[in-house]
């Protein structure tokens, strides 16, 4: 009888941590059968480590397992050479050992807002936007230019491919404003598995830039360059039998009445929301006034500066608007945990239709030109401008705090407590140089 030969390469369970992390269970391929079954045990307080490798207080301290259950339908697979093995794996949820849903997994934490969605005859279609600098470059082309996506080809090429063979969907991979910076697209999904790809696209475009020898940081900011690293989220409403539900073109900005309150809800609770979206020390050196980023909360038409932008549609060749028709939230960077980032909008959308929050008046300038006395008049107010800000804002939300749960807002805030004090008294360029060596 003939052994069966056995794969020698692995396998991995991975789960988006509250730091914007990929962390993994591996194990060897042969095993795969079994643990898609089963699962694999995994520790909560593995969840209450900060980007710098510390576990900080928490509630489970040495106690406690837990379920890391892949979600069968979610591989990725990107294959090796002959010196390099292959890229596999599953995204996974966090469940208790009797097989229900636990409390303060990241992807749950999606997963709940979705429902609650539906129970409003609606799901979210959504796309991710990635802005990440290559660290090894000495002298960059222009920005934007042929030469800089000419001088890259190579590498954006495999990105490219990577990204096709793992199921990504690439819409573009291009040269961006910065010097160094490059931005990959991706085409819309439903919300679980957009926000599953926004992982993938970090870990693929990582995994081929250590193929090939590159160094890359999606940090917001780098000491190396002047620009800024955002991820854009873009969300439109569909309903549960696939028809659009966010254009209206007899409305301001386009906005159906559903959409206008989703983004009322999202500019109400917009302070709470950077804590989880911009979720560092460094982040809040990127959301700064006149950077194309976002430094107030606002809503604008195809405005840069503004926090929440609508997109523009386009009616050329036939275009259909209403499904194109879609918001983007621009105070997101990828230190955040897309699950929770994704959640949190859904979660102050929702709250927007349930009070059926009106839409204020569009921003067409510049949002730091606007005098305070008319930021009333807009909604408007400055972002924090610091992560214990931010955390602040969150403690004061109940509509995200208990959208969250009691056990992950604990943990977070101890994470991200953690985080300011060891950045505390650092140089703006120090704690560049913290993030960027982590991200």
């Amino acid at each position: 009888m003939q052994n069966k030969k056995i794969s020698r390469n692995l396998a991995h369970f991975i789960s988006h941590d509250y730091c914007g992390i990929t962390r993994a269970r591996t194990f060897p391929e042969h095993r795969l059968d079994s643990n898609l079954k089963k699962g694999l045990c995994w520790t909560p307080a593995n969840l209450a480590l900060n980007p710098f490798g510390q576990i900080v207080e928490n509630e489970w301290g040495a106690l406690g397992d837990l379920i890391m259950l892949p979600d069968s339908s979610s591989e990725v697979h990107v294959a090796g050479t002959d010196s390099i093995s292959p890229l596999r794996y599953f995204h996974a949820d966090f469940l208790n050992m009797d097989g229900t849903p636990w409390e303060a997994c990241p992807r749950q934490y999606l997963k709940r807002q979705l429902a609650k969605l539906e129970l409003l005859g609606m799901k979210v279609i959504a796309s991710f936007e990635h802005e990440f600098m290559l660290t090894d470059v000495e002298k960059p082309a222009p920005c934007f230019s042929l030469e800089a996506a000419r001088s890259e080809e190579v590498l954006c090429s495999a990105i490219t491919a990577a990204l096709i063979e793992g199921g990504v969907d690439p819409e573009m991979c291009i040269p961006e404003y910065a010097a160094r910076q490059f931005e990959v697209t991706c085409s819309p999904a439903e919300a679980l598995q957009a926000a599953d790809r926004a992982v993938n696209v970090r870990e693929i475009v990582r995994e081929v830039c250590r193929r090939q020898g590159r160094s890359v940081s999606f940090s917001p900011i780098i000491s190396l360059n002047p620009g800024t690293n955002g991820v854009h989220v873009h969300v439109s409403l569909w309903s549960l039998d696939d028809k659009p539900l966010t254009y209206d073109p007899n409305r301001p900005g386009q906005l159906s009445e559903i959409a206008s309150q989703f983004t009322a809800g999202i500019l109400e609770h917009m302070a709470a929301l950077t804590a989880l979206t911009a979720p560092s020390v460094v982040s809040y050196q990127r959301l700064r006034p006149d950077s194309w980023s976002a430094a107030f909360a606002c809503i604008g038409q195809q405005n840069r500066e503004a926090s929440i932008r609508i997109a523009p549609i386009t009616h050329l060749d036939g275009c259909d608007a209403a499904k194109q028709a879609n918001i983007e939230y621009r105070a997101a960077d990828a230190l955040a945990s897309p699950h929770l980032t994704l959640g949190a909008i859904l979660a102050a959308g929702i709250d927007g239709i349930t009070k059926k929050l009106k839409m204020p008046d569009l921003v067409t300038v510049n949002p730091s030109s606007i005098p305070e006395d008319q930021h009333k008049k807009f909604g408007m107010h400055p972002l924090p401008s610091s992560l214990g800000q931010a955390l602040d804002a969150l403690d004061s939300d109940e509509v995200i705090k208990s959208s969250m749960g009691e056990m992950l807002v604990d943990c977070y805030r101890a994470i991200k407590r953690s985080e300011i004090a060891l950045m505390q008294n650092k140089k703006d360029n120090e704690i560049r140089d913290s993030y960027s060596a982590v991200y």
